[in-house]
């Protein structure tokens, strides 16, 4: 037995869909990617700050 949109399309009655739709490529961004290095990643992260401790006296100094 044939399926229903078969039995229309052998009818003529609903016309058989051939042609595809292109798909616009969203996954994919166009620009390229930035390469960073390794200090400019580190700065980002900020893991090269200095710190700075209080001292007995009070005082703010960096910490070494």
């Amino acid at each position: 037995m044939r399926t229903m949109r078969e039995q229309l399309i052998a009818k003529g009655i609903v016309v058989r869909l051939s042609v595809k739709e292109e798909v616009a490529d969203t996954k994919r961004s166009k620009k390229p990617k930035e390469q960073l290095s390794h200090r400019e990643l580190q700065e980002l992260m900020g893991s090269n700050r200095e710190t700075f401790k209080r001292a007995r006296g009070g005082a703010i100094r960096r910490n070494r």
